[in-house]
């Protein structure tokens, strides 16, 4: 084999092998190629994925936050109509104390009142002696009333009771517009046992209980009947 032939057949030789390595090289490169696409197109999909989820867990909060928000409002608004309307109702104990401390100024009508609620005090209070306190304006008037109801009392029970107006402590004098210390509009406070057992029976507490026990009464009248109120007395 002359050289003529061997460098033919090394050429083909070389060219099986060099067409070999490109075909293996394009193989890998496609088989690469393709790798990387399914590669790229997960990486992308879990992203995709991550950012959708996130999206959505900020939107959540953000619905929760507008919730919130809301609920705040309204609870704010309601805080504000009840503390209008609670204003309202002291606006009302205020026009009704004024009507209160005319009442005294009708001195028959008063001792009749004062007398009563004496009577209802040893009723109460169920004991042998029994002292009284009442504004100091109303000393002389008080006494009289005392002396009326301890006579009732012993009429309607057969018991006597030993009554006495406190002639050293008073309690405050009736409201006036030049004044603005503690006042009282009328009636008295008892006590039996040396001041163990009180019973107060001032017009201004009388007012108080009144206007406890009336308040659901006195909205209704005000604002209408409450839309989510399910049971009544």
């Amino acid at each position: 084999m002359d050289d003529t032939q061997v460098n033919a057949q090394l050429d083909q030789m070389k060219n099986f092998i060099l067409q070999e390595a490109q075909d293996k090289a394009s193989e890998i490169k496609t088989k690469a190629t393709q790798e990387f696409t399914s590669e790229k197109g997960r990486i992308f999909q879990n992203e995709k994925i991550k950012i959708i989820k996130e999206y959505e867990k900020k939107q959540k909060l953000i619905e929760v936050q507008k919730k919130i928000n809301l609920s705040n409002e309204l609870n704010k608004s309601r805080l504000s109509v009840l503390k209008v309307r609670d204003e309202c109702l002291r606006d009302v104990i205020k026009e009704a104390q004024k009507k209160l401390a005319t009442i005294s100024e009708d001195k028959e009508k008063y001792q009749t009142i004062l007398k009563n609620l004496i009577y209802q005090g040893f009723v109460k209070l169920n004991e042998n002696k029994v002292q009284v306190v009442g504004r100091k304006e109303d000393t002389a008037i008080i006494e009289k009333a005392t002396a009326e109801a301890a006579a009732e009392f012993k009429k309607n029970t057969g018991k006597s009771i030993e009554s006495s107006v406190d002639r050293e402590r008073f309690l405050p004098q009736g409201p006036k517009a030049d004044y603005n210390g503690p006042t009282c509009c009328g009636g008295v406070i008892l006590s039996a046992l040396e001041g163990r057992i009180i019973c107060k029976n001032t017009l201004d507490a009388r007012l108080e209980i009144c206007f406890d026990q009336l308040t659901p009464v006195i909205r209704t009248h005000l604002y209408g009947a409450s839309q989510n109120r399910k049971f009544f007395d």
